[in-house]
């Protein structure tokens, strides 16, 4: 499916400052020296500091991809226990098929924290991509979109979310607009989440 990296940063650069909105989202969460899972064509490595190890299922996206790079499955990650300080993802989620094995792999190396970032389901962005996947969208009729509150479930079943940030309070066929990274409210979700020293996640998070 992903094997257009041009075509799949198409969609970036004509939406520049959709893109922007989310790279602000994702800096404001202060990533650094990061195992980017589902990297795609890097779309997100300039958000992130230090070093990045690209990990995708596609060879053609890693093929596009400066750096070190893992052809792998995201639910199965060739890494040992805590290899990384950072464990980072944008839209992956949104099309893997068993999102319990993945974050498990995800707290499995990470040593500090893990950077999650979704479509959410429950917005008008999740509703138009979903709609185009009815329709037999490339990426999109291979997606599964899941709302806010699953995410944050998911996540704080291994990790203690201590920050959250969002952008894309504008819908699909808006003007797009600069924004800032704050609230939960916006339909790009990101968290950040903090490997506990043992035992699962804790519920609550602090802002």
């Amino acid at each position: 499916m992903f094997d257009d990296p041009e075509g799949y940063l198409k969609w970036y650069k004509t939406h520049e400052l959709t893109y922007e909105n989310e790279r602000r989202a994702i800096e404001s969460l202060n990533p650094r020296d990061c195992l980017d899972i589902g990297s795609g064509p890097s779309v997100f490595h300039e958000s992130i500091k230090g070093n990045v190890v690209s990990l995708d299922l596609s060879e053609f996206m890693l093929g596009s991809v400066e750096g070190d790079r893992v052809l792998a499955d995201a639910h199965f990650l060739p890494f040992r226990e805590r290899a990384f300080p950072c464990t980072f993802s944008s839209v992956t989620i949104c099309f893997l098929d068993n999102l319990e094995d993945f974050i498990k792999e995800v707290k499995r190396v990470t040593r500090g924290y893990f950077i999650g970032c979704i479509v959410r389901a429950d917005s008008s962005w999740g509703e138009f991509y979903s709609n185009l996947g009815k329709r037999g969208h490339k990426y999109y009729s291979k997606a599964n979109f899941i709302s806010k509150a699953d995410f944050l479930t998911l996540v704080r079943k291994h990790f203690v979310i201590d920050k959250i940030a969002s952008v894309l309070r504008y819908g699909p066929t808006d003007q797009e607009v600069r924004e800032e990274p704050i609230g939960e409210d916006g339909a790009y979700v990101c968290v950040r989440g903090v490997r506990p020293p043992d035992g699962p996640g804790l519920s609550n998070h602090s802002r």
